[in-house]
Formats: C-alpha cells, sequence, structure tokens
C-alpha cells in the first residue's frame, strides 16, 4: 500500500490575463522545488495567458471547466487584474467553491480575494487583501485585518507581492512540503530572511532590492532639501511649521532606509545625497507662498505615487514595510498642505465679484 506522503501533492494555480507575474511564479516555484504538481488552470483552452508587465506568457494545463477540485490538494489564486476575470467565470467561481466545501486549502493573495468574495466564501472569514479591495471584503462580511498573512481554517490571504516569500511558505507548511536543503523560517519572524527565499522562488534579487532602497531614498533626501527650502521661505508662520514637520518624517525615513540597506551588507552610495544637486536652481526660485504651496502639493502627490509603485514592485517583506508607511505618512501630509493651500491659495487667487453696474435711468 502507498504512503500517502510519498505521493506527490497537487496544486490548481489559477491564471488569466493581466495576472501579477510574481504572484504566479513565486508560489510555482516554491512548490515545484518541494516536489509538488502544479496544475495551471485558466479559463479557455488554447489560450496563452499574459502577465500584467509583459514579462510571463503561459499556456494552462487545463481549464476550471473540466477538473474536479477533489483532485487537488490547494488552489492558489494569485492576483494583478486577472481575478477581476476569474471571478466573472462562473466555472471558476464554482471550482473554488467546491475546493473551500472539501476543505481543500485555497490561498489568495492581493485582489485574489474578489473571487472568493463572488463565491460568497468570505462571510465571518479573518482575511486580508491587497488595500483596494479591503473595503469590499469588509462589505461582503469579511472580518478585515492588514496583515501580511492570515489563515482561517482551509483559507491562506496575503496583501501584495511584498509578502508572497511569507504567503508561500504558509502554503508549504499546510501541505506539509519541504525544500531539500532549506529551513523555512517561522511565518511570524520578522527577522528573518525573506528576501532570500523570495529571491530563489523568482522574485526580487537583492541588487532589485537594493537599487529601489537607494530610490527612495534619493527621493527622501530631494523631498527633505525641498521642504527645508519652503519652510525657510515661507511667510506664513503655520505653513513653516507644516513643512518643518514633513522634513523630521524625511529623516526618519531616510534612517529607516539607510539602517534597511546596513542590514542587506551595503553601504549607503555617496553619490545620494547629491543626486538632486541640479534642482538646486530651481528651488531657489520656489519663492512666494502661492509658488511655495504649489510646489510641495505637487512634491507630496508625486511622491505618494511613487512610493505607491515601488512598494508594490518588490517581493521583501521587511523593505515594503518600510514603503509601506513611507506612503502612509505621506498620504497623512498631503491633506495637511492641500488645506492650506485651500484656506491661502484659493482664498488668494480668486477674484473678488466686481459690482453690478446699475443701469441708467432715463427720466
Amino acid at each position: 500500500m502507498l504512503n500517502r506522503q510519498t505521493i506527490a501533492k497537487r496544486v490548481a494555480l489559477l491564471v488569466e490575463h493581466q495576472v501579477e507575474e510574481s504572484e504566479f511564479h513565486i508560489p510555482y516555484n516554491a512548490l515545484k522545488q518541494a516536489g509538488a504538481e502544479v496544475v495551471i488552470l485558466g479559463s479557455r483552452m488554447n489560450d496563452v495567458y499574459q502577465g500584467k508587465q509583459g514579462s510571463l506568457s503561459v499556456h494552462a494545463d487545463a481549464t476550471t471547466t473540466e477538473v474536479l477540485a477533489k483532485d487537488f490538494d490547494a488552489v492558489i489564486i494569485p492576483g494583478g487584474m486577472a481575478p477581476d476575470a476569474m471571478r466573472a467565470n462562473r466555472n471558476t467561481v464554482r471550482f473554488v467553491r467546491e475546493a473551500i466545501a472539501l476543505g481543500k486549502w485555497v490561498a489568495a493573495i492581493c485582489h485574489g480575494p474578489q473571487v472568493l468574495i463572488e463565491g460568497g466564501l468570505v462571510h465571518g472569514k479573518r482575511m486580508t487583501g491587497f488595500k483596494a479591495i479591503r473595503k469590499d471584503l469588509h462589505n461582503a462580511g469579511a472580518v478585515v485585518l492588514d496583515a501580511p498573512l492570515v489563515v482561517d481554517g482551509n483559507l491562506i490571504t496575503s496583501r501584495r507581492p511584498g509578502d508572497l516569500p511569507i504567503f508561500a511558505t504558509a502554503i508549504l507548511k499546510r501541505l506539509e512540503l519541504s525544500i531539500p536543503d532549506l529551513t523555512l523560517p517561522d511565518e511570524t519572524d520578522q527577522n528573518a530572511d525573506w528576501w532570500k527565499l523570495g529571491e530563489a522562488w523568482g522574485g526580487s534579487s537583492q541588487g532589485e532590492i537594493v537599487q529601489g532602497l537607494h530610490m527612495a531614498i534619493a527621493g527622501e533626501c530631494y523631498g527633505l532639501q525641498a521642504f527645508e527650502h519652503y519652510a525657510e521661505n515661507a511667510t506664513d508662520v503655520e505653513m513653516s511649521c507644516v513643512f518643518l514637520a514633513i522634513c523630521d518624517t524625511r529623516q526618519h525615513h531616510i534612517a529607516l532606509l539607510e539602517k534597511r540597506l546596513s542590514r542587506l551588507g551595503v553601504q549607503l552610495q555617496t553619490s545620494v545625497s547629491d543626486t538632486y544637486d541640479h534642482l538646486k536652481t530651481w528651488l531657489q526660485f520656489s519663492r512666494g507662498d502661492a509658488n511655495l504651496l504649489r510646489r510641495a502639493l505637487g512634491d507630496l502627490q508625486t511622491g505618494v505615487i511613487d512610493m505607491y509603485k515601488l512598494r508594490n514592485k518588490l517581493t521583501d517583506p521587511a523593505t515594503v514595510e518600510i514603503f509601506d508607511q513611507m506612503e502612509i505618512n505621506l498620504a497623512k501630509e498631503e491633506p495637511l498642505v492641500a488645506n492650506l493651500y485651500h484656506t491661502r491659495l484659493v482664498a488668494e487667487t480668486i477674484e473678488p465679484p466686481q459690482p453690478t453696474r446699475q443701469p441708467a435711468v432715463i427720466g
């Protein structure tokens, strides 16, 4: 009689166009290295599925129409824009619903929980997901947490590409899988070198992580320089105080980023602080409270978008956590400057109404 442990675990990995590549590659590679059989399931035969960034082009092994959930040990739902198509396919939703009912492990990351919402599978469940869908999860009755990994019953969820090493580790452990010569960290260990697992499974390399950190430091150095200039040149005391507080936050961000670089064994590039020297001349002409407010608001808005993109690009949990906090801080600062803009700049630039000329009275 065959021992169950000698039989390869069989895992369904769902795919659709515009899937987030890292959320496809990392679970796939981790499972393959652990000896699992990974079956890629799409919605149509003979289709070639393209990834969100254009670096993935893959045929499905089968479709969710023709397979049965009972033949798999787990189902993985990656994110990107793919889940929006998955949730519109009733066969895919049926397949996931059957897997849950049979007690199979179902793991969804990023936008992946949209498929679970469609299947009516989230009510009363502790879950997480990408920031943009957390309100949808809440409205569907889920208990939504902001955490890199949430496990409730046979449901595994994570938030974003930065959680992938932890997400994949959780799947391997639930399936009782291991990789030769590799010790998987405890899922709650914040000090583990998760980036090494991410790199080993096809995620961000150390060089890419370091590059991202240097980009973030360069941006914060510019922000510090710019807001020091704004504070120095503002004639409005409250404006100056807001700008100085933003400078303090930039210095805090730089310290966190430099500490992360040091943890990776990399020294800060000496040229980083000089990256924006060419903007010193530009800053000299940013004078006048109205102009300063416009510049400051534009800097913060650009920073929020840049940090959002950088955060979603890397698969190192520790680095991405720093980027996440930076984005939150930037988003908090933006309305402070916007309020100054509305109470001062807008009021100053709106012309007062012209007196209405009375028609001449002809007697």
